[in-house]
């Protein structure tokens, strides 16, 4: 019976804690401190909306926006002022701030770094490696059209001291573990070390969550 309680103790703990970690108070963040710290300043009132794909692949960006319900907020302030916004419950992050295309994508894990998903680089470089790495996993195939590019998601991790987007591979991933042993010899156990779902789960871990 006392171990059973133990357990319940440990699991109870290891929920509030991953709630809290990732609790976003509702409403506007307007820095990128703001966010660090889970103080918006703002609060509005905003409608999220699903992006269509058609939408997507005529004008890129991610595959959220927002809007204002009662038009009191301007299109510009949502698309390029605001950092992130949260629903309460969710938070999405506003991926022009981080040179990853227009419009928002939802947080997936909150710790050491940012974890989202998102559409290609605006940085030269760093778009061209993408790229290379859409044609690998056979995202593209043929010729490079951009209503395709613009469909593409590459999973990223934000640094939160440079405030840097970094795409997640495989040598990146060993290179995120590489202050934990432990969590770096289980994922160079993994059969599918390049899988997307292996690596959320150990930047979750990393994140302590």
């Amino acid at each position: 019976m006392k171990r059973m309680i133990f357990i319940l103790v440990i699991l109870l703990n290891g929920i509030i804690s991953n709630s809290q970690t990732n609790h976003f108070p509702k409403g506007a963040y307007m820095s990128f401190d703001e966010i660090i710290n889970k103080t918006p300043s703002k609060q509005l009132d905003l409608q999220i909306v699903k992006r269509t794909m058609g939408d997507i692949k005529m004008n890129g960006g991610n595959d959220y926006k927002f809007e204002s319900k009662d038009k009191s907020v301007p299109k510009k302030t949502i698309k390029r002022e605001i950092w992130a916004y949260s629903l309460g419950d969710t938070l999405y992050i506003n991926c022009i701030q981080f040179y990853m295309q227009t419009w928002y994508a939802p947080l997936i894990s909150d710790g050491k770094y940012f974890v989202l998903k998102a559409g290609l680089s605006n940085c030269v470089e760093e778009q061209k490696k993408q790229i290379e790495l859409g044609y690998s996993f056979g995202a593209i195939g043929g010729a490079l059209q951009g209503a395709k590019l613009a469909t593409l998601r590459f999973l990223y991790v934000i640094d939160k001291n440079t405030k840097q987007a970094i795409t997640v591979t495989t040598e990146k991933m060993q290179e995120l573990l590489k202050g934990r042993n432990d969590l770096l010899t289980q994922f160079n156990n993994e059969s599918k070390k390049d899988d997307e779902q292996v690596f959320i789960k150990y930047l979750k871990l990393l994140n302590g969550n």
